[in-house]
């Protein structure tokens, strides 16, 4: 079973038992074919790696191209070659995208990120970002189907988050994720639309959306080390 699919049931039918680390785990490691296409052309999908318009449109054909039949290596490659997004992937890292998908009581996803502004280790750190990987039926997807930029080791703090109510006012996008960066991709991914915070001006945090309710966040380790004495901290 494909993992977009599995992605799929375990949003529609949270009981449902779907392993990313049991006895099929070699099918898991498979990378998904492009199963579905949401960026129909090759300019829709040039939007997600380069706002401005400035690369030619051969090279956004060929893109198209590749990222349509899932040649990710030669995608990679020609990404490098012309500098394009800064080196990482387009279509936020995803493929066989669905789009508004709703949060769940009952869900949990994880995370790898550092503190946002300066953290010296005293108190709880304010985490932040967007992009996240379904737990389901307590199995997780590796490190390196994640296809995240940095070693694991990089990374301050590796947590969860759980979804306490239906009530989350925004929606998600789910994807496949890309294999890029050496690493071999094919895990899922979740974008949750997180709105601006008002009184920052910036996306809400983790904490913030923990102090309205919507959400737990649970420090399980610190993947660099520095921060050990965290793991198990419930931010609610």
């Amino acid at each position: 079973m494909k993992n977009l699919f599995k992605y799929i049931l375990f949003l529609t039918i949270p009981l449902l038992s779907v392993a990313c680390k049991s006895d099929d785990e070699v099918l898991d490691n498979r990378i998904p074919p492009v199963m579905t296409l949401f960026y129909q052309s090759a300019d829709e999908l040039a939007k997600t790696y380069d706002p401005n318009g400035t690369v030619k449109q051969s090279i956004r054909n060929q893109a198209f191209n590749l990222y349509k039949q899932g040649k990710w290596n030669d995608l990679e490659v020609l990404f490098k070659n012309n500098n394009l997004n800064g080196g990482w992937p387009p279509a936020n890292g995803g493929y066989n995208i669905i789009d508004d998908i709703s949060f769940t009581a009952g869900q949990k996803f994880d995370r790898y990120s550092g503190a946002i502004g300066n953290f010296t280790g005293t108190g709880v750190p304010t985490l932040g970002g967007s992009f996240t990987s379904p737990i389901v039926d307590g199995y997780t997807y590796t490190f390196s189907q994640r296809a995240l930029n940095q070693p694991e080791k990089s990374y301050d703090f590796y947590y969860e988050i759980d979804v306490l109510n239906n009530l989350l006012p925004f929606k998600g996008q789910i994807a496949d994720v890309i294999p890029w960066f050496n690493q071999i991709g094919g895990g899922a991914q979740t974008m949750w639309k997180i709105p601006v915070d008002p009184m920052t001006g910036y996306q809400k945090t983790w904490n913030k959306l923990a102090q309205e309710g919507y959400i737990k966040v649970t420090i399980k380790k610190s993947p660099s080390g520095k921060y050990s004495n965290l793991a198990g901290t419930v931010i609610q």
